[in-house]
């Protein structure tokens, strides 16, 4: 079994290059067209799907629901999955945020894994409640998992670099500048993939 991991198709946001968060923007017409896309490359790439699952966020769950009518498989919204809670930075883009927010900026930068956002959550809380909602994924998903069937899970671009980060030992202060989670582009993850990053989620961080 493979799990593919998504980040929901374009939003105007996105385009905008402002900081969405938990802010619930819909996919705009570029969005509806890469969800689509998304589908026909799954086919290529011969993905069985037998399960998609998707945070309760439009923007992802809009990409997901256009995959499971593709496919037949119904969609399930699982809490934990949705975008990295970034509190005041939300509807900013990073140049307003430094400019209105010069200290708190400075503050998260220093330690993105652990430092919070002002009302937000840190890379941290991401990935503990991320790795809640992957426990309840592959416990439904028990059965599929010795069959050759994937699993698509519609999620946001923060929560797959966070995964990235720790899969591939990179920085989170530096991994968002060698990482480039396109919109609506499938990951492959196996699961023993993420039982190794689980490992290293609760692995103190030294330094």
């Amino acid at each position: 079994m493979s799990i593919l991991l998504v980040r929901h198709g374009e939003t105007d946001w996105n385009v905008a290059k402002r900081v969405q968060g938990t802010t619930n923007i819909p996919l705009n017409k570029n969005g509806i067209e890469q969800a689509k896309l998304l589908c026909e490359n799954l086919e290529k790439e011969n993905a069985n799907i037998c399960r998609i699952y998707s945070s309760y966020q439009v923007r992802a769950l809009s990409t997901a629901q256009i995959v499971g009518s593709k496919y037949h498989v119904p969609v399930k919204v699982i809490p934990g999955l949705e975008e990295m809670n970034l509190g005041l930075f939300e509807g900013h883009t990073w140049d307003e945020i430094e400019a209105l927010y010069p200290d708190e900026f400075k503050r998260w930068q220093s330690d993105k894994r652990y430092n919070k956002v002002p009302k937000g959550e840190s890379y941290q809380d991401l990935l503990e409640r991320l790795f809640s909602a992957f426990d309840q994924i592959i416990q439904e998903a028990n059965d599929d998992i010795d069959s050759g069937k994937d699993i698509l899970i519609l999620t946001h671009g923060a929560v797959i670099m966070s995964l990235l980060t720790l899969k591939n030992n990179l920085d989170f202060k530096t991994s968002y500048a060698v990482l480039n989670i396109e919109n609506a582009k499938a990951i492959k993850l196996e699961q023993n993939d993420l039982q190794q990053i689980q490992q290293k989620l609760y692995r103190k961080q030294t330094g």
